[in-house]
Order: structure tokens, then C-alpha cells, then sequence
């Protein structure tokens, strides 16, 4: 069995479709491009070369009233979605998902890392999956007798422990075979047929475990075919917790936890409108309800889906209903998956010095607030390996702005910080990467001394010759008031007489 790790372990991809429309099929076949122009340029090439292979198929465009840029940095959060890969490039430094300290990843189960904002993207974009491999993981999961049967769930079983009859003499379905109970099952909760098949099989794999066979708990045997409270670190906590559920719910036979089991899926997710594996594993109908999704397994919404195609994709004459994400402002671009590679998503500074600067520092707070009244100076101080790729001189107007720092990762994407700067009066801010105040008080040109050039520089810059900027300018305003007047000058040139002396 393939262990998965869940948000909610105990709660499966069983959805059921909540929707009021009704569309024809017919009328849908038959002017298929009205229906089609609902959905966004982006969608319509892959959706039409579906409709031309199973041209009974409807796509209903599901509007979600937020971008996606706000969906996916809502699922990049603590241990929202992970991933078991072997590249650092798909995997998250964000907080509680790595050790700066230590410069390691937190591992959560075995193997498991926070899936990168990057990785996230690309398995929230509709627009990935929009192919005959994939479609199903937007395919409405009512259960409908036209198009799910005991022969379809006879196919999906075949040649694992659910193609055989139920053997225990004192279960309601004595003698008859799993794939009867599982129609009856998904009939009486109103969930998909083959969804339910598939959700055991994911679970208990193809040999089925200790759970599905029949475990022994305070003397009795107890089932549970879809793992309900089968979490824990180890395989024998698993194991036990999976049990105690069991027995507190009183399933003793196979028929009892799988009929009450389908009820429990149709309560926990179908009721609250999460009708596909997609939303069944990224809540974007219930945005403030992140924690109840299935599995934090970024992959697992497409792993469940697949479990059908065998079912459907032979049958080209099915009236299969899908419901497609499309979110505010989808970028132009689908989301692509990173290169696989030992490079870090290192995009978070270490720290941004400046005087005034509010609230303090934290790598993960994206946005602060400054107060100037003259030329001021920001230092940032980067991680190794990464960038910066803002600018490095921003033209302050009186009032309010907004300044955007850019950092690059070694992968190559970028996030920005913010600072909200207010200021007295038009002004320069300079942004040095240092990573703190280091020039040399009268060091005009960064050579690290004071010297008679420094002097010129500054005669220079006063007549408009030349202009300082950058570290530069830091050196040449040797009393730290955001200005190079006339007083910057006296004091290069007292120093070099060695009457005063710069520090």
C-alpha cells in the first residue's frame, strides 16, 4: 500500500456534483462553440480536441471569484501541499518547511518536503490536465446507474483482492461480490460507483491490507476499506488508530464499512460542494477552509483520476459531466513544472536594513514601511546563490510610494518584497546589497580609502559634472543627512589635513 500523506487522513476523493443547471447534451453537442466560448482563450484549443473524440461530454466552466495567483499563494502555506521529490528545485523554502540553520529540508513522514509555489502552480492550473489522460480529475462524481454499472466496477477490480465474493457468513452480502456491494454502496450514499472502487483500491492497494481483510480490535473484526482515522507515524500506529475508528463506528463486516463509509465521503466533502478529485485536493470553492482537503500529496488529485480512465475513455458514447476551475485573471502563460535540479527556491532575503524601517525584519513578511525625508539607503543581505534584480536607484516622489525589491532564486523565479516608503519631499532611495552600511565615510568611488579623488569627486558631482550614486553616494555624504552639500566637501577636506578624521 502506497502510503500518502494526508491533511485529513481519513476522508477520500468522493464527490458529488452540486449544481442546479441542467444542460442537454444534445443541445451541448450541437453548439458545442457557444458553450465553449464561456471558457478562456487558454482553455478552448485542448477542451476542442476533447469534444471531437467524445462529443457527448459537457464542460461547465466553474467561475472562482479570486485569481489564481491568490490560489496558489494560498495552498503555499506550512505543509498545505508537499512533495516526495528528489529535487531541491521542486521543493519549498518557505517557513517551517526548511532550516536556515542548518540549510536542510524539514522532512515530514519519510521523504516528504513542502512542494514548491512553483510545483503548486502547476498542478492548480486547469489547464495542465485538460487532456484524455487527465480530464477525469474535473469529472463530476455523482453516482448516475446510466453510466456506472457492476460490469464497469467488475473491470476496475479485476485481478485484485476486491475481485472475489464476500466469504464471511455473518455479512449481509454473503456470497455476493464486492463489486455488487460497492454499486450498492455508491447508490445509497449517491456517490460515483467507480470513484468509491477506486478510492479502495488507492487505499488498500491491490492486495488489500490488515484493514480490508479484517483486523482484530478488543476481540472483534473490524473493516475499514477507506483507512477513516488510519493516520499516525508509524505503520503500527496507522494500523491501530484505523482500527479504533472502526470499532467505534461498529463495522464488523465488509458491507457495513463500505456502505457506511461511501455516507461518511458524501457528508464530509460532497455536502460542502468539493464535486471533484481537483477539489476534493485544493479547496477553491471553500477558500477559508484549507485544512479540509484530502491530501496535502500536491499529485494526488491526478494519481486518484487516473484510476478511471481505463473505466471511461474506452466508451466514447457516455454523457460524462466535467467541471472545469477557471479563476480570475489566469495568466497568459500555463504554469509549467520547474527543472529537475539540485538548485533552491532561495528567493527570501536575510535581511533589509534600513532606519525607520517597520515592522522589524522577518524573511517571510513581504511588506514594510519607511518614513524619509531626503535621499535614504536600503541593505539587503541575500542568501548565497541568490540575486538581486530590482533596481538599485529609485526616484521618490513627495508622498506616498511604493518600492518593489526583487530577488532571484538559483532556480530563476523571483519574489517581491515591499516597501511602502513615505517621503517629505522628492528624493533618491538607494538600494545597496551589502547587506548593511559598510562604505567608508568620504570613500567616493569604493576603493576603500579617502584620497584626493574623493575630493574631486564630490567638487565634481556639486557642479553637476558627474553624478554619485549607489555605494558612492553613501561615501560621499559623510554626515548621513540623505544630501552631498558643501559641508560633505570641508569634511574630505579637513580629514585629508588630517584636522578632522572620518570614521
Amino acid at each position: 500500500m502506497q502510503k500518502i500523506i494526508k491533511l485529513n487522513c481519513f476522508l477520500i476523493s468522493l464527490l458529488l456534483i452540486i449544481c442546479s443547471t441542467y444542460i442537454s447534451t444534445n443541445i451541448y453537442a450541437a453548439d458545442f462553440d457557444t458553450f465553449l466560448n464561456e471558457f478562456p482563450k487558454s482553455y478552448r484549443t485542448s477542451l476542442t480536441k476533447l469534444h471531437n473524440t467524445y462529443p457527448n461530454w459537457v464542460f461547465i466552466p466553474d467561475e472562482i471569484d479570486y485569481t489564481f495567483k491568490d490560489a496558489v499563494n494560498a495552498q503555499d502555506y506550512l505543509f498545505y501541499k508537499l512533495t516526495n521529490s528528489k529535487y531541491n528545485s521542486y521543493r519549498s523554502m518557505r517557513q517551517g518547511c526548511y532550516d536556515w540553520s542548518s540549510k536542510k529540508f524539514v522532512e515530514v513522514g519519510v521523504s516528504w518536503y513542502g512542494a514548491s509555489r512553483e510545483v503548486i502552480a502547476y498542478y492548480m492550473d486547469p489547464r495542465n490536465f485538460l487532456n484524455e489522460d487527465n480530464i477525469y480529475i474535473f469529472m463530476s462524481q455523482s453516482f448516475d446507474s446510466l453510466t456506472q454499472t457492476v460490469n464497469d466496477i467488475e473491470k476496475l477490480v479485476n485481478n485484485t483482492f476486491l475481485d472475489n465474493k464476500i466469504t464471511d457468513v455473518s455479512d449481509a452480502y454473503y456470497g455476493k461480490s464486492y463489486a455488487q456491494l460497492i454499486f450498492d454502496a455508491a447508490k445509497l450514499s449517491s456517490v460515483n460507483a467507480l470513484v468509491l472502487t477506486s478510492a479502495i483500491l488507492q487505499e488498500q492497494g491491490i492486495n488489500g491490507t490488515a484493514l480490508s481483510n479484517g483486523a482484530v480490535y478488543e476481540g472483534a473484526t473490524v473493516y475499514n476499506f477507506f483507512n477513516f482515522g488510519a493516520f499516525g507515524e508509524t505503520k503500527q500506529s496507522i494500523l491501530l488508530n484505523g482500527k479504533k475508528f472502526a470499532y467505534s463506528n461498529k463495522w464488523f463486516t465488509a458491507s457495513e464499512a463500505i456502505i457506511d463509509g461511501a455516507k461518511m465521503y458524501c457528508d464530509d466533502y460532497l455536502k460542502k460542494g468539493q464535486n471533484t478529485f481537483y477539489y476534493k485536493d485544493y479547496n477553491v470553492c471553500n477558500p477559508n477552509d484549507l485544512w479540509h482537503q484530502y491530501a496535502s500529496n500536491v499529485e494526488n488529485a491526478i494519481d486518484s483520476a487516473r484510476f478511471l480512465k481505463n473505466s471511461y475513455s474506452q466508451h466514447k458514447d457516455l454523457k460524462l459531466t466535467f467541471r472545469i476551475p477557471v479563476f480570475k485573471d489566469m495568466p497568459q502563460n500555463i504554469s509549467a513544472l520547474p527543472s529537475k535540479s539540485s538548485k533552491l527556491n532561495n528567493y527570501y532575503l536575510e535581511n533589509i536594513e534600513a532606519t525607520g524601517l517597520t515592522p522589524s525584519f522577518n524573511r517571510y513578511n513581504y511588506e514594510y514601511n519607511l518614513s524619509v525625508n531626503g535621499n535614504s539607503y536600503i541593505y539587503l543581505k541575500l542568501p548565497a546563490g541568490a540575486s538581486y534584480v530590482g533596481n538599485t536607484t529609485v526616484s521618490l516622489k513627495k508622498g506616498e510610494n511604493k518600492v518593489k525589491l526583487c530577488v532571484k532564486s538559483q532556480t530563476g523565479y523571483t519574489r517581491d518584497y515591499i516597501i511602502n516608503v513615505s517621503s517629505s519631499k522628492a528624493c533618491k532611495l538607494y538600494v545597496n546589497t551589502n547587506g548593511s552600511c559598510n562604505v567608508k565615510r568620504g570613500d567616493s568611488n569604493n576603493d576603500n580609502k579617502i584620497s584626493i579623488t574623493d575630493l574631486s569627486n564630490v567638487r565634481l558631482h556639486l557642479l553637476g559634472v558627474i553624478t554619485l550614486d549607489n555605494n558612492n553616494y553613501i561615501g560621499a555624504d559623510t554626515n548621513s543627512d540623505g544630501r552631498i552639500t558643501i559641508v560633505d566637501l570641508a569634511n574630505i577636506r579637513l580629514h585629508l589635513l588630517k584636522i578632522i578624521t572620518l570614521k
